[in-house]
Parts: C-alpha cells; structure tokens; sequence
C-alpha cells in the first residue's frame, strides 16, 4: 500500500513540475489595434494575423468600439 502512494506522489509531482515549466514566462499582452468601428471578424482577423493572438471588440466609457488584442509577450 505505501509503495502505490509513493508512486502516485513521484507521479503528481512530476507532472505538477511539467506543467509549471509549460507556463513559465508566458504573459498575457494587450494592445488596441482600432481605435473606433471595431467589427467582430476584422478585429479576430487582424488580431491573428498581426500578433497570433485573439482579439475582441470593446465599448470604451466615450461610446468608441475598439479592437483589444490579447496574445503572449
């Protein structure tokens, strides 16, 4: 019984270990890319091709849609 628990254990902190080295420096960037008349596929397109992120149409405070890109630094 103790050796099924100490390989589950090795296993789980092996894997936490992979998945923790996966994610190091990955941020999350954003840049506007329109300022005004923000449609949704234009700003997904652009978005994607400009910087291989996903971008998403905003409603600033002053009425204005802009086209906010989210993608890794």
């Amino acid at each position: 019984m103790m050796t099924k628990f100490t390989i589950v254990a090795i296993f789980i902190v092996f894997f936490l270990g992979m998945v923790a080295k996966e994610t190091q420096g990955q941020h999350i960037c954003h840049q506007v890319l329109l300022n005004d008349h923000c449609d949704g596929p234009t700003c997904t397109d652009l978005c994607d091709k400009k910087l291989q992120g996903t971008g998403q149409c905003y409603m600033t405070i002053d009425k204005r849609f802009i086209c906010l890109c989210n993608y890794y630094c």
